[in-house]
């Protein structure tokens, strides 16, 4: 590893978790008897396809044992029984709960965002410890009583923002609160990976198409939401472009792509959210290009901060590559990207120097990359704990040993809060005042409406 670089892209997360090769590797503890029968930590895989496999797998690479597999598709849910072979399988998280909750301890929550809350709420009250994808909820109100149910129920909780177990943000604090930096009153951040399709863009009406495949339950798909016919243009793939079942690119990728902005400058709640710009308007799917800038006030320890964020295709949501911005020679960072910054990531604009993040935490690059040495001679000790192995091992050792896991919902919660609500300026195509402590918009009622999740359907929660 070069001294002017610590790197840990998201496929080393999943070596970590031994997923990548496809081999199984022994979790590390098992010759020491940390996940011997007694103490193995029971789950229920809740979506088991895309980012709910790749839980599932790192959860039991962490020591856990998958009981219970559940998925409205019926081809998913036979593709992760054959890996998982000794666990009873579910079409329907209700179920699943009714005939084997009594064997089940912890739940991994991987279905598409609509479904967040009716899944994890259910598992909350009667007890089971969560780990929920992001972005945690679709609505505010959703996230705070999911955030204070956890709280009372006293279990562990976990949002699936992996790069908040990496230890860079962590030495990157440290060495902010140690005036290394200087004053950090802007932050660039951005995604080029557009998860609105550009044929989803500016969509005016749902497009249903008749019959519904045979190995989904389209019904049970919808959860909450209205009833509505299927479309192939909303499942399996595309429902992240929807209001109605995700939150586009920002609701998507801002969980970890400001997640070491908000960590290491202790942002908090915002008081305005900017919206600047946007490709299109849609009554029903987002923008794939658009601009925001938040705008968080000072507190004890710093100034104000302003967060900009942009999401696009390519280079055009990237800012201007910094001058003297260099990768070093043989990284895999500078092999990917030659035109300089990464797809995703931050820039954080020092009074002293400036520096970039990666989209996960997962490298810190000075500008130029050759001031690191000269400031880690200046680096103060270690202060904040070190996170040991995966985010899931994060999640199941504080199941196994009472604790709290380092993205719980006391901070995810908060986190996720500030990402919808530039979701919701995004939506309406308009600048929003913010009074955190009222929980509410000082400046625009439509806006204040999105705070809420719709009535659900009968049997769901949302």
């Amino acid at each position: 590893m070069n001294s002017h670089s610590i790197s840990n892209s998201r496929r080393n997360f999943l070596k970590t978790a031994g997923l990548a090769s496809g081999l199984l590797i022994l979790p590390t503890g098992f010759l020491r008897g940390e996940n011997a029968p007694s103490n193995r930590v029971n789950i229920a895989g809740v979506g088991v396809t895309g980012m709910g496999r790749d839980d599932i797998g790192s959860a039991q690479a962490a020591g856990g044992k998958i009981v219970a597999l559940c998925d409205v598709d019926s081809n998913f849910l036979a593709a992760a029984h054959r890996g998982n072979p000794n666990a009873k399988v579910f079409e329907d998280y209700r179920e699943m709960f009714d005939k084997v909750g009594k064997s089940i301890d912890a739940v991994l929550v991987s279905t598409p965002d609509h479904t967040h809350f009716t899944v994890a709420m259910t598992g909350i009250q009667l007890g089971k410890h969560v780990h929920v994808q992001k972005p945690l909820c679709r609505t505010v109100d959703q996230v705070r009583r999911l955030t204070k149910a956890a709280a009372e129920q006293k279990i562990v909780s976990q949002m699936g923002n992996q790069g908040h177990s990496s230890n860079h943000i962590r030495l990157v604090k440290e060495w902010y609160e140690a005036g290394l930096f200087g004053k950090i009153p802007e932050v660039l951040a951005w995604t080029a990976q557009p998860l609105t399709p550009s044929n989803r863009e500016g969509t005016t009406e749902y497009e249903p198409t008749g019959a519904t495949p045979k190995n989904l339950n389209w019904d049970l798909w919808l959860g909450p939401a209205k009833l509505r016919p299927y479309s192939p243009k909303i499942a399996p793939r595309q429902w992240r472009a929807y209001y109605e079942f995700g939150g586009g690119s920002l609701g998507d990728m801002a969980a970890h792509v400001i997640d070491p902005a908000y960590y290491i400058l202790d942002l908090g709640a915002p008081t305005r959210i900017e919206f600047v710009e946007a490709s299109s308007k849609s009554p029903l799917t987002y923008p794939m290009h658009c601009k925001l800038i938040y705008h968080f006030p000072a507190n004890a320890k710093r100034g104000p901060v302003k967060l900009v964020w942009t999401q696009g295709r390519g280079s055009s949501a990237k800012p201007p590559t910094p001058e003297g911005f260099n990768l070093p020679d043989g990284s895999g960072l500078a092999r990917r990207q030659k035109d300089g910054l990464t797809m995703s990531g931050s820039l954080f604009n020092g009074e002293k120097l400036t520096f970039n993040m990666g989209q996960y935490g997962d490298f810190f690059y000075t500008v130029p990359i050759e001031r690191y040495a000269e400031l880690k001679e200046k680096a103060p000790p270690p202060k904040y704990p070190r996170t040991k192995g995966s985010h899931h091992r994060n999640w199941i050792d504080a199941i196994r040993n009472g604790g709290k896991a380092v993205s719980d919902f006391s901070y995810a919660g908060p986190l996720t809060e500030v990402i919808l609500l530039g979701v919701i300026a995004q939506r309406l195509g308009r600048t929003l005042d913010w009074d955190a402590k009222a929980g509410k918009f000082t400046n625009d009622d439509e806006a204040n409406a999105l705070l809420v999740a719709a009535p659900p359907r009968e049997g769901f929660l949302a």
